[in-house]
């Protein structure tokens, strides 16, 4: 199995705080357990937006389902829909919803090409939480993420960048982690294709400390296969240029 976060399956290895389960990094600031920096993530994530309730909200790569519940609790969208990679997670979060009483719909099960289905200007946010740099042809995600979004919408991601150009010699080495070797960008380079398509630039934010560091500061009562890969992530933002940003972005 590809550790985690890097998985389809539901991270049941991870402390969780039901009923939001979780799939991210976690937001370390003030925080000493995933049990509160998951859900801290979360939340991070939606104030970082401004996040207006009454609003449309469409997941992309929606993994357990446990962010859709928290913005659904505590900022009563008008709609909630999702698009997540068939498999386990998107079974788990089926049930999650049910269990809840959430309604998300649609929920679809694909890839985020599936995008395509959707009219245009209907969500006010769209939202991805470390799922976009596994996508391949980010601008072709940028323009249907653009194009579903209503003016004035937002465009919320966090995204793997690096810290200069000389690291991106070192492509293969970032293969593990499942990142297409086109979407190794400096964060300048990153927004440069954003606003090539449209995009106002809201904040570009380093989380690689509050996020990345967090974690890998973090992993006493993980598993052996989770304390593996923290460490390996570790030397990749010490020494191979990783950075991590927190990216929002206006129509």
């Amino acid at each position: 199995m590809t550790p985690f976060p890097f998985s389809k399956s539901p991270a049941y290895i991870l402390p969780q705080s039901p009923p939001f389960y979780l799939s991210n990094f976690g937001f370390w600031e003030g925080e000493s357990s995933f049990h509160t920096a998951g859900i801290r993530f979360v939340s991070e994530f939606a104030k970082g937006c401004q996040l207006k309730p009454e609003a449309k909200i469409l997941e992309i790569g929606s993994g357990l389902g446990g962010s859709l519940l928290y913005w659904s609790k505590y900022y009563h969208p008008k709609l909630l829909s999702a698009i997540n990679l068939p498999g386990e997670q998107s079974d788990f979060a089926e049930q999650l919803f049910g269990s809840n009483n959430i309604d998300v719909k649609p929920f679809i099960k694909g890839s985020w090409e599936v995008l395509g289905s959707i009219p245009d200007s209907s969500y006010d946010y769209v939202f991805s939480l470390d799922a976009a740099y596994h996508f391949k042809n980010l601008t072709a995600f940028y323009k249907e993420s653009y194009r579903v979004l209503k003016p004035g919408g937002r465009f919320v991601f966090t995204n793997f960048q690096i810290a200069d150009n000389k690291f991106k010699k070192f492509v293969w080495l970032y293969l593990p982690f499942l990142i297409p070797k086109e979407n190794l960008k400096l964060n300048e380079e990153t927004i440069l294709d954003l606003k090539a398509v449209g995009w106002k630039q809201i904040e570009s934010k380093n989380w690689t400390l509050f996020v990345i560091k967090g974690f890998t500061n973090h992993t006493t009562n993980l598993p052996i296969s989770l304390k593996t890969f923290a460490k390996v992530l570790d030397w990749f933002v010490n020494y191979l240029g990783l950075t991590y940003y927190y990216h929002v972005f206006e129509k």
